[in-house]
């Protein structure tokens, strides 16, 4: 029988790369479920615009397009209200199992995140045996356990029941990236990349976005009962990065290098001293009702070691990251020029 495939948010950073990948290698039954269109809409893709939230929709589109399998990467990032969150980290992915079940899915790929076993402390080559913590670190990483665990829990056992699994991806970046890039890209055009805050001894993972759309497949194509891999796979967690881990600050350095940019002078503000300065900017935030520029949160996490293990991946789904860090930022970099400059001669 021939596979098919509905990618839920597949209009999304990460989706529409699983999207690309599929066609590249050949597959003519690709639908997307997203709330949003495509700005670049590709003729071989079926396209079925809803709200993950809502029962009919996600049924009407799982009915419609008939696939064998569901990649799910729709997901709210870190910053959106705590109820949305929820509601479609949470309640989506809940729906997403119930259409699956509904319809006779066979295969069910979650995009996780690395950070739903992060408790706020150093964390280096952690691997899946690690728990979830007692304390969630936000409210992010606990929407996405609490996403993640319905999810392996769906995991069926016998032939024809549902097969899922999870890939915990580190750190993405690349084209069409809305978080990382304009964050770190933002402090250049801003002329911040002179400011350091911790030792810079903390080493952290990222993840091309290209490489995650492949691993992706792979888990797909694992997920299937003939596989040879099928019993290692199904009802797993796995964490996905490209498996070479960076002091933190030398990867924005390596983005304004790219560009064209060395700081000729770092002045380095001590942890200890940027959670008193955040405490007392978000304080003023509270007070004046902004935004704060500095918070105790991304202290946190520009200064504490993550990093993961990412063995179980290369065993199992037999993944192997397909560009390096060193070609992903300079394909980031160059997306991300390009796209300054069609925005400047819109203006």
């Amino acid at each position: 029988m021939p596979e098919s495939y509905l990618i839920t948010g597949g209009n999304g950073l990460l989706g529409s790369h699983v999207v690309r990948l599929l066609l590249e290698r050949g597959e003519t039954a690709v639908a997307v479920f997203d709330i949003a269109p495509s700005a670049d809409p590709d003729p071989r893709v079926r396209v079925f615009l809803g709200d993950i939230t809502n029962r009919e929709d996600l049924a009407r589109a799982v009915k419609d397009s008939n696939p064998t399998c569901i990649i799910h990467t729709a997901s709210l990032i870190q910053g959106a209200p705590k109820d949305a969150m929820f509601r479609v980290n949470v309640e989506g992915t809940r729906r997403v199992i119930e259409a699956a079940r509904a319809e006779w899915v066979q295969k069910l790929v979650y995009t996780s995140s690395a950070s739903v076993v992060f408790d706020g402390r150093d964390q280096a080559g952690v691997d899946e045996s690690v728990p979830y913590p007692e304390v969630p670190f936000d409210d992010y990483n606990d929407s996405k356990a609490v996403a993640e665990r319905l999810v392996l829990a769906a995991n069926e056992e016998g032939d024809s029941g549902l097969k899922t699994c999870s890939l915990r991806v580190a750190g993405l970046f690349g084209p069409g990236d809305r978080n990382a890039l304009p964050g770190f890209m933002g402090a250049l055009q801003a002329g911040r990349t002179g400011t350091q805050i911790g030792n810079n001894q903390n080493k952290f993972d990222f993840t091309y976005i290209p490489n995650a759309a492949y691993a992706h497949l792979l888990a797909a194509d694992r997920l299937s009962p003939s596989h040879p891999k099928h019993d290692d796979v199904t009802g797993q967690a796995f964490f996905i990065s490209n498996g070479a881990p960076v002091p933190f600050w030398d990867f924005p350095r390596a983005l304004w290098k790219e560009a064209g940019h060395v700081p000729t002078k770092i002045t380095v503000i001590p942890r200890s001293v940027a959670m008193v300065l955040a405490m007392l900017i978000e304080l003023w935030a509270w007070l004046t009702g902004t935004q704060p520029v500095l918070t105790r949160f991304r202290v946190a996490m520009v200064t504490a070691t993550r990093w993961c293990d990412i063995s179980k991946a290369r065993q199992a789904l037999d993944y192997e990251p397909q560009y390096s860090m060193e070609e992903g930022i300079h394909k980031s970099v160059e997306w991300w020029l390009e796209s300054q400059r069609s925005r400047e001669k819109k203006l």
